[in-house]
């Protein structure tokens, strides 16, 4: 069986340096000077009572409690189809503009497996690219409900996400500075992909979506992150033209 692969954390602890004091000797403990006795007070003195009996050891000195220590818990860490890397190409070749079945000649089992270590049961996407970042996070659910999202989950979700309709006044709080002009040509752009022409006139009708705001740079480069400061499962959607 194939091995999930992630990227590997190292962890690691150390104990309280040793110290003198935390382990005391008994035999070490130094009993109080005897007073001085005379020759004529030995000689006069009576023998204890318990004269025959063994003379009394030293109790050890109590043991110090010992720290216990727990390694912080590592960094969630993303499958390695999903990851980003700066320096190589992406692991799986995507254009989110397209929808997940284009990826079906590269499937394998590896894309059903948990996109995350540890596993999560909900993942969140932001990306920087769009211009409402905050309010568009890309919410991921398993596509089975007793299940944790995988690596298909993933991508189903950014397609679907990103074919959101835009709301009007979300279109002019583009301006007129050239941006509304480049979602215009990524959305007909867009629409001219499709083969047959009634199938064309249909999509135009449904207006511009989400993916239209990304300008053309659609194709997939991974997700980076976890965001959150806590280690939530929330990530950075990176996309290039």
């Amino acid at each position: 069986m194939k091995k999930v692969q992630f990227s590997s954390t190292n962890l690691m602890y150390s104990p309280l340096p040793w110290s003198p004091d935390l382990n005391p000797d008994p035999d070490a403990v130094q009993l109080p000077p005897s007073p001085f006795l005379s020759h004529a007070t030995l000689l006069h003195a009576p023998l204890p009572e318990s004269a025959d009996e063994p003379p009394a050891e030293p109790e050890p000195a109590p043991q110090p409690e010992r720290a216990t220590y727990t390694p912080a818990p590592s960094a969630p860490q993303l499958h390695v189809l999903l990851a980003f890397s700066p320096f190589s190409p992406p692991a799986v070749t995507y254009d989110v503009a397209h929808p997940p079945h284009t990826l079906n000649a590269q499937l394998t089992p590896s894309f059903l497996e948990p996109a995350t270590h540890p596993p999560r049961a909900v993942l969140a996407l932001r990306c920087r690219r769009l211009p409402f970042a905050d309010d568009w996070t890309i919410s991921i659910v398993p596509s089975h409900p007793a299940g944790v999202v995988c690596v298909l989950d993933v991508l189903r979700a950014v397609y679907s996400a990103l074919r959101t309709a835009v709301r009007r006044a979300e279109y002019d709080s583009l301006g007129a500075d050239g941006a509304r002009q480049r979602v215009d040509a990524a959305y007909f752009a867009r629409c001219r992909m499709l083969a047959g022409e009634e199938e064309r006139q249909v999509e135009v009708l449904k207006g511009v979506k989400r993916v239209d705001f990304l300008c053309g740079k659609t194709r997939f480069l991974g997700l980076s992150g976890p965001l959150a400061p806590d280690g939530a499962g929330v990530w950075e959607l990176n996309v290039s033209d």
